[in-house]
């Protein structure tokens, strides 16, 4: 009985110690050795509601989950009554990690080993690079939030700094931006325009003239109408006598091709007799042109004939001339007087 009690006893040992190993693999292979990563806590102050942001809510950076929020709580300050909300939030190590180069791969350590600063310093430096944290939605059907961080260096810091933890600077969401936009527009003076606009626009609607719009397009559009079948009376017989006259010219072209072609011959015996003729011509040209050279014997006689015919005009001027002043030798004859 004594032995029977031992080994019942060895044999629950042995069962509990495989459930203690089966229970811490499980641990560490289900919670990929979230037990034994290095985690860093943060804090950061919103001023606006932070409606919809849960304990447990992710922290997110360029998307990319690096942690969790951990706590929420509000605080007052005690001189202007200023309303603060501290997140406080858990960023494990070594989820960004470090590289030498882009050529080369990235190396099994976390940029905060890699840079070997404390982590106040590596924050601040990440500080004056823009890191800042701002409230995002999860989802627009719950309304969750989530904590985002991103560089953005063009945005102002904003530091409470009445915290020992690490804080972040935070910036408005989207939202409470639109907000700001919305409470700086003059909406009251936009009601009133976008009141008047409507009002106007129903008095323009709802006036006589517009009243009697329809009535008067269908009066526009019977005169449209009569005004076409108008047209059409008037073009059917137009189109008819411009059937008639194309056709009349189509056949006085015709008769013209053909009188044309008559022409045509005509002309060509004409043009053949013009030539013979012009050769002809040029011909006598010929004759005449050797007739009257200067060394041609008609010339020569011609000249002969002239000069002789020059002297006897010569001499009849001289005859002439003695008679006038002795008429009277026509009786007595040349000599003295008898």
């Amino acid at each position: 009985m004594v032995v029977a009690s031992k080994v019942k006893k060895s044999m629950i040992g042995a069962f509990v110690l495989g459930a203690v190993a089966l229970g811490v693999g499980a641990v560490i292979v289900f919670g990929s050795g979230m037990f034994f990563t290095p985690k860093y806590e943060f804090i950061m102050f919103f001023e606006n509601s932070v409606n919809g942001l849960q304990v447990g809510a992710p922290v997110l950076f360029r998307g990319v989950p690096i942690g969790q929020v951990t706590g929420i709580s509000i605080d007052a300050d005690a001189g202007d009554l200023h309303f603060y909300i501290p997140v406080v939030v858990e960023i494990e190590g070594g989820k960004v990690r470090m590289t030498v180069n882009k050529a080369k791969a990235p190396k099994d350590e976390s940029l905060l080993q890699a840079s070997q600063e404390s982590v106040h310093e590596l924050l601040t430096k990440l500080v004056e690079r823009g890191l800042r944290a701002q409230l995002v939605t999860q989802s627009f059907v719950t309304g969750q939030l989530a904590v985002a961080l991103d560089i953005m260096p063009d945005t102002a810091v904003r530091l409470v700094g009445d915290s020992g933890l690490p804080e972040i600077p935070t910036v408005p969401s989207a939202f409470e931006k639109l907000t700001q936009t919305l409470t700086k527009l003059p909406l009251e003076t936009l009601v009133d325009r976008l009141t008047a606009a409507v009002t106007g626009i129903d008095s323009l609607v709802n006036s006589p003239e517009i009243q009697a719009l329809p009535s008067k397009l269908d009066k526009t559009l019977d005169a449209g109408k009569g005004l076409l079948r108008e047209l059409q009376d008037k073009v059917d017989p137009l189109a008819q006598n411009l059937d008639v006259a194309i056709q009349s010219y189509t056949e006085l072209a015709r008769d013209l091709n053909q009188r044309t072609s008559g022409l045509s011959t005509a002309a060509g015996k004409t043009l053949g007799m013009l030539d013979a003729t012009l050769k002809e011509g040029s011909a006598a040209l010929a004759s005449i042109q050797r007739l009257t050279r200067s060394d041609s014997p008609t010339v020569t006689d011609l000249n002969a004939a002239l000069r002789e015919i020059a002297t006897a005009a010569r001499s009849l001027r001289a005859l002439a001339d003695y008679l006038e002043r002795h008429p009277e030798a026509l009786i007595q004859g040349k000599g003295p007087r008898r």
